[in-house]
């Protein structure tokens, strides 16, 4: 399936979840790390379960400190 993360095209098999989109980045530390899948925050606890469609927008922020 196409998918969009962070406006980059990308392509996953199909019935991926967020974890699994997270492993294909080689993001495998979750600490900091927040997703919205389609402008709708998803929450860490759900990630697994998460399914992504065909066409999905996901965002992944990693948070950092400094200034």
């Amino acid at each position: 399936m196409n998918l969009f993360i962070n406006g980059q095209a990308t392509i996953l098999p199909e019935n991926s979840s967020i974890d699994d989109v997270l492993k294909h980045i080689g993001q495998l530390q979750t600490g900091g790390i927040a997703v919205a899948v389609n402008d709708m925050v998803v929450p860490k606890s759900q990630w697994s379960t998460s399914q992504i469609a065909d066409g999905d927008k996901l965002l992944i922020i990693k948070a950092s400190q400094g200034g």
